[in-house]
C-alpha cells in the first residue's frame, strides 16, 4: 500500500495544511509558504512566445523613407542646377513668369507677321529702332518683303529652346524649321529642301507690353 509522505499539502478548501503522512492536522501554512512537492510530475513549461516580426515591418519603412530622400535630393540637385543656367524656366522648359512668357508670346506675334504679312502684328511686337535697323519703316516695305518670304518657304515652324533674363532684357532662343522652295538666288527649286534657322531674340519692355529690340 502506496502511503502519502509527510508534507504541506493542499487540502482541497483552498489552504495549505499539513499532513503527518496518515491524516491532515490543524496546522495551516501561511500565504508565503513553500508549496507542496506534488505527487504528479511537473506539467510541462509553456511554449516560448512566437518571436515578433515587427522589426521587419520597421525595416521596410525606413528603406522605403530613405528611398524618399534620396529621390528628394536627386531632383532638388537638378533643379538648382537648372536654375543657375537658366533663370526662370519651369520645370516643362516654359517661361516660368508673366514678363517671360510675354516675352514669348512677342516672338511668335513677329513670326506669325512675317507668315501672314500682317503688319499690324509687327509694328505691334517690335520697337521702332529694330524696324529701323531692319530697314522695314512703313507697312508697304514690311508687307512686299513679307509676301516674297511667304512665297519662299512653306510650313514654317517655331520652337523656342531656351528663355533667359539678361538685366533689363528677356532673351529667347528658337530653332525655326521650314521647307525651302527657292535658292539663295531666288531661283525656284527642283525640289523643295528642308532647312532650319536658330535665332536669338532681344525682347525689352515696352510700357505694359514687351517687344524685339534685336535679333541676330
Amino acid at each position: 500500500m502506496t502511503t502519502t509522505p509527510p508534507g504541506w499539502y493542499d487540502d482541497g478548501h483552498g489552504a495549505m495544511r499539513w499532513w503527518d503522512g496518515t491524516r491532515w492536522t490543524e496546522h495551516v501554512a501561511a500565504e508565503d509558504a513553500p508549496p507542496a512537492p506534488a505527487a504528479d510530475p511537473a506539467p510541462a513549461a509553456d511554449p516560448a512566445p512566437a518571436k515578433s516580426k515587427l522589426w521587419i515591418v520597421w525595416v521596410i519603412l525606413g528603406v522605403v523613407v530613405l528611398g524618399i530622400l534620396i529621390l528628394g535630393a536627386v531632383l532638388l540637385s537638378r533643379i538648382l542646377s537648372a536654375g543657375a543656367g537658366q533663370v526662370g524656366l519651369s520645370g516643362d522648359g516654359w517661361p516660368a513668369d508673366a514678363d517671360q512668357q510675354a516675352a514669348v508670346a512677342a516672338v511668335e506675334l513677329y513670326d506669325d507677321a512675317w507668315q501672314d504679312a500682317d503688319c499690324e502684328a509687327y509694328v505691334a511686337s517690335t520697337t521702332e529702332g529694330f524696324r529701323a535697323e531692319s530697314g522695314l519703316t512703313d507697312c508697304s516695305a514690311f508687307e512686299s518683303e513679307a509676301e516674297a518670304f511667304g512665297s519662299a518657304v512653306e510650313d514654317y515652324e517655331v520652337e523656342v529652346t531656351d528663355v533667359r533674363q539678361e538685366e533689363d532684357a528677356i532673351v529667347v532662343t528658337t530653332t525655326e524649321t521650314y521647307t525651302a522652295l527657292v535658292d539663295d538666288n531666288g531661283e525656284p527649286l527642283e525640289e523643295p529642301a528642308d532647312d532650319s534657322i536658330d535665332w536669338v531674340y532681344t525682347v525689352v519692355a515696352d510700357g505694359d507690353d514687351w517687344v524685339i529690340d534685336d535679333m541676330q
